[in-house]
């Protein structure tokens, strides 16, 4: 049995806030089979949310890091002394075709990784 930990969060369009279903909401939210977030106090879902899901990784703070994350590190290059590395910002999004998260460029290190904030609320973050 894989040991990868699933954990997901839901961004709600309306109040504009996430939900983590794994903190204290347990019994008020469920997500259905086919990725539907369903609030059951209300009776609001489906469309009204975005799912995202924990990449099962932390940034350099301890931060989780989930998709739609939008991270801040120092992109490693060869031949480049360490205090003129680059600093790069990116959005965590998962990659279908390749089965896996593209979280930073292969030369980044997750010593200086960091989330910064999350597309729905910080998406001015990309525009650097």
């Amino acid at each position: 049995m894989n040991r990868r930990q699933l954990k997901f969060r839901a961004w709600d369009k309306l109040e504009k806030r996430f939900f983590y279903p794994d903190k204290g909401y347990q019994g008020h939210y469920v997500l259905t089979l086919n990725g539907q977030f369903q609030n059951l106090q209300n009776g609001s879902g489906g469309d009204e949310y975005v799912v995202q899901q924990f990449t099962g990784l932390k940034d350099s703070k301890g931060n989780e890091i989930y998709e739609g994350d939008i991270i801040s590190y120092l992109q490693h290059l060869f031949n480049v002394s360490p205090d003129k590395y680059p600093v790069k910002t990116k959005e965590v999004k998962w990659k279908n075709m390749k089965g896996c998260w593209n979280v930073y460029e292969s030369q980044a290190g997750e010593d200086n990784l960091e989330v910064i904030g999350n597309i729905f609320e910080n998406s001015d973050l990309l525009k650097q």
